[in-house]
């Protein structure tokens, strides 16, 4: 009986695309780290003149050359990541990365990083009547949103009246804001702080702090079993290597 189930759980596993992690041990010795990340989400993973830049993609570059390995993003999706995870597609997930029960019990994940929550990105021009989830849920009201992550779940949970637009990613959201094709956006505060600063005639951040429940931080996510090398991680994401990191990109590491 217990070979057979054994011999079950792995049919199932296959059926799903699960595969084993490679240990840190096989990292190693390959000499190449992957990282996966969809690559649209500002300021952690996301493309500037065609170059992957940002906060999460500087922490990859320093902790593959403190670990002497060489680094290979891997490209994946917001619907995609968690099973490109499971499939050994990459070591480890990172790019905009909220921290979830679901996440927590089916991944093994790093300790917090930055501390985030839901906001409200809009049109400047309208973001004053786009204060609260009751003034935001109206027909009136566009909102842009793509599939696969927790502002998806958040929109789809907060607003049955507001008119939504599904659009294939979020750089397509944020981009339907500067054309004024869609009034707002649910993201989280890191990503709206980023583009209200950098373009500050486009985009405005329409709560100061997250919405009430929301209040998360961002982290890294490896497959379960992988003891050794989220271990290794954390030990590497202290103060002393992200303050300059953060600080090059505007991150608050801390929220007093």
């Amino acid at each position: 009986m217990f070979k057979k189930t054994l011999w079950l759980s792995a049919v199932i596993a296959l059926g799903l695309g699960m595969a084993d992690a490679r240990p840190l041990s096989e990292i190693e010795a390959s000499g190449v780290l992957k990282v996966g990340v969809p690559g649209d989400y500002a300021p952690l993973a996301f493309y500037q003149d065609e170059a992957l830049v940002g906060f999460d993609v500087d922490v990859a570059n320093a902790v593959a050359s403190h670990w002497n390995l060489t680094l290979e993003f891997v490209n994946t999706s917001w619907p995609t990541l968690s099973e490109d995870l499971e499939a050994d597609k990459f070591d480890i997930a990172m790019g905009g990365i909220s921290f979830t029960n679901d996440r927590n019990e089916r991944f093994q994940l790093t300790k917090p990083i930055i501390p985030d929550g839901k906001v409200a990105m809009a049109q400047c021009e309208k973001a004053t009547s786009l204060k609260t989830l009751d003034t935001i849920n109206q027909k009136s009201t566009i909102v842009a949103v793509n599939p696969g992550g927790t502002n998806e779940r958040f929109v789809n949970a907060h607003f049955d009246q507001a008119t939504i637009v599904r659009t294939p990613d979020n750089v397509k959201n944020i981009q339907m804001i500067r054309d004024k094709e869609a009034d707002m956006m649910i993201t989280d505060m890191i990503e709206g702080n980023y583009y209200q600063h950098h373009e500050p005639e486009s985009f405005c951040v329409t709560n100061d702090k997250p919405f009430a429940g929301t209040e998360n931080h961002q982290i890294y996510m490896t497959q379960q079993g992988n003891e050794a090398l989220i271990h290794k991680l954390n030990e590497w994401l202290v103060d002393d290597h992200l303050n300059l990191i953060a600080e090059k990109w505007g991150i608050q590491l801390h929220i007093d």
